[in-house]
């Protein structure tokens, strides 16, 4: 089967790893996208400011809060504002699989399953990327390992949130 993913060789890959961490018992929200290269050394990291949801926004948006912080204020712009254009996205989270349709890279959702594979996963109709991402994947990220990326952007996240990086400075 033909693969829409680009020719490159394995050390022109990039992989850009974007996750999310709560923070505040579930009142501030920030992303985080990790782009490395094939062995997952890493090229730039981006971390966005807390997203603060006022009630007004949980009682509106309800059930599609979630989706539209993860997706429209999160993802979407940190995969754009990236120097470093990944070969692959990879979420920890299926509701990031929505962005798809607005980037022109495959965004792949990473489980590990119970006898240590990754299990890769797209949006219905992309299934055929996650068969090439397969390929793409080297060695290292074959196993259990394929999360690790995952544990260093949670880590950052929370160095960046005790830090209070992207806030307003109070005068």
């Amino acid at each position: 089967m033909m693969s829409d993913l680009p020719e490159t060789s394995q050390e022109d890959i990039k992989f850009a790893f974007l996750d999310i961490a709560v923070f505040e018992e579930g009142g501030a929200i920030r992303g985080g996208c990790l782009v490395t290269d094939s062995n997952t050394h890493p090229l730039e990291f981006r971390v966005s400011g807390a997203i603060r949801p006022t009630n007004l926004q949980k009682i509106l948006y309800g059930d599609s809060l979630s989706e539209y912080i993860r997706n429209d204020l999160l993802g979407l712009p940190m995969i754009q504002a990236l120097d470093n254009k990944p070969s692959l996205v990879l979420v920890r989270e299926a509701d990031f699989l929505r962005l798809r349709p607005q980037v022109d890279v495959p965004v792949i959702w990473v489980t590990v399953t119970d006898d240590g594979r990754p299990g890769l996963q797209t949006l219905p109709g992309h299934e055929h990327e996650a068969e090439a991402s397969v390929n793409l994947l080297p060695a290292r990220l074959r196993g259990q390992s394929i999360m690790e990326p995952f544990t260093r952007i949670r880590n950052a996240l929370e160095e960046a949130h005790g830090l209070k990086v992207g806030e307003q400075q109070q005068a």
